[in-house]
């Protein structure tokens, strides 16, 4: 099996999940769920 190479440093990841969470989920998932975890599932296939 072929080790596969990140797309994205860790730092990048990071703060491309910060730019989705501010762009397009906070304001659905916040008010009432401060301190809770948001999983977010981006399909696959």
């Amino acid at each position: 099996m072929a080790v596969r190479q990140r797309r994205y440093s860790k730092e990048e990841l990071a703060q491309r999940g910060q730019e989705l969470y501010e762009s397009s989920i906070r304001q659905q998932v916040e008010f009432g769920n401060t301190g809770k975890i948001v999983s977010i599932s981006m399909g696959c296939g």
